[in-house]
């Protein structure tokens, strides 16, 4: 006896095409909702992982910060502490003016109240002024200020070609190998006097060029007129 086969194979109907009440339907939607029920969780956790994961690195990060540190000394400058003020980098350039030197430094502040350097004495000048340098026109002009304020939680300087210290009228001239006491007054934490080394002419740790510090420049053509009531940049 020979078997007849069907000339086409009857495929399932797509389910656009079941009856809204048809099993296989039912299921199918089902299925979907389980599906996106899921997928709906993961992007959820997903999400919200990545997040906490970010503040918890945020606040590593923070506790990982060196603000409140007290800094490293420089090698061949002097430094002091006097409170929550840390004195670094303090050094004087060799001498290269008949009438000037001047003296650099760092101060940091790691406390939460504001101070400020008012004066700095030396037994190696009679006078010691604080100074900025103020550009105008091309031309430097230095200008006395009264006081350098140092913020709380921060850090300010006398460095070459900003605010600086100028001891006037040496008793005698500085050379490099000396060694200097400078004694810091400051608003509120009181004094502290450091033995600062007398350096190179470019500052410790370098070759020494003339006439290349703030000492060695010509004051002639200064005007030393001005004064600052505040030492705030």
């Amino acid at each position: 006896m020979t078997r007849r086969f069907p000339l086409t194979r009857r495929f399932p109907e797509p389910a656009s095409r079941w009856p809204s009440g048809h099993p296989s339907r039912r299921r199918s939607g089902r299925l979907l909702a389980a599906t996106a029920a899921a997928a709906a969780t993961l992007l959820t956790t997903v999400a919200c992982g990545p997040a906490g994961s970010a503040s918890s690195a945020s606040s590593a990060a923070g506790s990982s910060t060196s603000a409140g540190a007290v800094p490293t000394a420089a090698p061949g400058t002097a430094s002091a502490d006097l409170g929550d003020l840390h004195i670094r980098g303090a050094y004087i350039p060799q001498q290269s003016s008949d009438t000037e030197a001047a003296a650099y430094l760092t101060v940091t502040n790691t406390g939460g109240t504001p101070d400020a350097l008012t004066s700095i004495a030396t037994p190696a000048a009679p006078k010691v002024g604080l100074h900025t340098t103020v550009s105008r026109g091309g031309s430097a002009s230095m200008q006395q200020i009264t006081e350098l304020a140092v913020p709380a939680h921060g850090t300010a300087a006398l460095a070459v070609g900003h605010n600086h210290a100028m001891l006037e009228n040496p008793v005698h001239r500085l050379v490099k190998g000396e060694h200097v006491q400078l004694t810091l007054t400051f608003a509120h934490a009181g004094t502290v006097t450091l033995t600062v080394p007398v350096v190179g002419y470019t500052g410790p740790n370098s070759h020494d060029v003339p006439d290349t510090d703030m000492s060695g420049m010509d004051m002639s053509g200064m005007d030393m007129s001005g004064t600052s009531t505040s030492g705030r940049r």
